[in-house]
């Protein structure tokens, strides 16, 4: 029996304490990680936005009523982004202040936001200088009179 081991409180003990310590520092470290490379929000002003929830509901109902679709495309250069809206039918939407907000998936600190021209009826163009390639979210919004009246997310590959 000299050359057995006795298992005593003392090595339960400290036994116990190394399990959980590498249990917290593990879990603290993926938190310190995901704290630093997504803060949680996806817009700067959430308590703002949540308040005006109703209304954007109320915007989306007269959108989804008005059929209206939209088409989003650039050159082959990658230079031009050209947004089409059409009413059903096919026919074109004329007369709209329209801009659109290039995002990547991974975050917002890329963003490019572009104001577009009316080039022919229903068809909205402008320059764009997206700086990496990959998947990007365009989101073409609209307004006439100053009120928004269309919004579609957009999603689009560019390739170099």
């Amino acid at each position: 029996m000299s050359g057995e081991r006795v298992i005593t409180g003392r090595m339960v003990l400290v036994g116990m304490l190394a399990f959980f310590g590498v249990v917290f520092a593990a879990n603290g470290a993926l938190v310190f990680f995901a704290l630093e490379t997504w803060p949680g929000l996806a817009t700067g002003r959430a308590y703002d936005t949540g308040l005006r929830y109703n209304q954007v509901l109320e915007t989306a109902r007269h959108q989804k009523a008005r059929g209206w679709i939209s088409t989003l495309s650039l050159d082959a250069a990658g230079e031009t982004v050209v947004v089409r809206i059409a009413a059903p039918g096919g026919t074109p939407v004329e007369g709209l202040r329209t801009r659109i907000a290039f995002r990547r998936p991974v975050g917002n600190e890329q963003e490019r936001i572009v104001t577009l021209a009316e080039r022919t009826p229903g068809t909205y163009a402008g320059a764009v200088a997206l700086p990496l390639a990959g998947r990007w979210y365009g989101i073409v919004e609209a307004a006439r009179d100053g009120q928004p009246v269309f919004r579609m997310d957009h999603e689009i590959m560019v390739k170099r």
